[in-house]
């Protein structure tokens, strides 16, 4: 384990910031997560057309754009939750479950609609799921070596 100037227990140095963003919030950057989640939506989506099941893409297109959307709209409020002094403040929240409440509105919306196939839609939803799995192996891949 490297020490990183006297502070226990961190690994290396920290991430550089990018153009733009606060060295605290490079800490805190989920960044690497939400471009894992576009590959995972690429992967998927590639799949299914490589099985030929046209008929999946649309739902499995519209699932995956409500994962990049649910998970771009989750790290904005995170960000800016934890890069204000290091206090939550109430619209927090707020904010979180009105998020939360919107994204299950839509996916009952979509569901409930028909205008897509459902296993499509699931299997593009499941593109989050796919890349917070992909960037939790790579930072224990990266933390062994």
């Amino acid at each position: 384990m490297v020490t990183d100037g006297g502070k226990p227990g961190s690994e290396g140095p920290p991430p550089e910031p990018v153009a733009g963003e606060s060295p605290a919030s490079a800490a805190l950057s989920l960044r690497p997560v939400e471009l894992k989640i576009f590959l995972s939506a690429a992967v998927i989506l590639g799949l299914i057309a490589l099985l030929g099941r046209y008929k999946m893409l649309p739902g499995a297109l519209c699932g995956a754009a409500i994962a990049c959307g649910n998970f771009f709209l989750m790290r904005k409020i995170l960000e800016k939750a934890f890069t204000a002094g290091g206090t939550l403040g109430k619209g927090f929240a707020v904010r979180y479950i009105l998020k939360f409440l919107g994204l299950v509105a839509l996916v009952f919306l979509v569901i409930r609609s028909g205008w897509f196939d459902a296993a499509g839609f699931l299997l593009g939803l499941s593109a989050l799921f796919l890349g917070i799995l992909l960037e939790g192996l790579s930072r224990a891949i990266e933390a062994k070596n």
